[in-house]
């Protein structure tokens, strides 16, 4: 669902760039349990998605059926919201990481490196903020369709609610789907910047 932070390993030198390299080596390790988690994130999306359309499609006379289904989305739901949280922890810490660009940028005495260092960190910055709008976005997602799921446990619902309902749960994913893609657009822009900076700092010899 979310694109990981592609970060070119095995710089070397000195200066300036390794220190840069260190750091993002650094923050690129504390990403490891956000990245571990989407194929996870993905199953589950999947398996909910074919429970419900299988409820769906039962009749009244297979309401146990239809609880049985309802309970196991509800249960799935449950452990997506245990993996965004260590999606979330993993990125928090990665942003602490992070931090430590301050240390290289005071270290440098070339202006033009001070610029580009900067820009890299604004953009990086701007980076964790989309990953912040995502998790809220896609957190929020899921108690929809929890609240969904409950109500095709409820005998007492009507086909008109479960589809108000739906379609709750669909403009929700809507705006995860934005989320998701503002992030991966940020994801590009920083690692092109990354690239361009380490490129610089191999030709001036910092």
């Amino acid at each position: 669902m979310v694109a990981s932070f592609l970060f070119l390993a095995g710089c070397s030198g000195s200066g300036t760039r390794e220190e840069l390299d260190q750091v993002l080596n650094d923050t690129f390790n504390e990403e490891e349990e956000y990245r571990a988690v989407q194929d996870d994130l993905e199953e589950r999306e999947k398996a909910e998605q074919q429970l419900f359309e299988q409820a769906m499609s039962l009749t009244q006379e297979q309401q146990d059926q239809v609880v049985e289904q309802a309970q196991e989305a509800l249960d799935s739901a449950d452990e997506r919201l245990e993996f965004l949280q260590a999606e979330m922890d993993s990125m928090q810490s990665a942003e602490e990481t992070f931090a430590e660009i301050d240390g290289v940028i005071e270290s440098t005495d070339e202006e033009a490196v001070k610029t580009d260092l900067e820009a890299l960190k604004a953009e990086m910055l701007e980076r964790f903020t989309a990953h912040d709008r995502f998790a809220e976005a896609y957190e929020e997602l899921i108690v929809h369709q929890k609240e969904l799921y409950e109500m095709l446990m409820d005998q007492e619902s009507t086909l008109q609610m479960l589809q108000e309902k739906a379609a709750e749960v669909n403009s929700q994913n809507e705006k995860v789907q934005m989320a998701v893609t503002e992030f991966n657009e940020l994801t590009q822009q920083v690692n092109e910047l990354k690239d361009t900076t380490m490129e610089k700092l191999n030709e001036s010899g910092e």
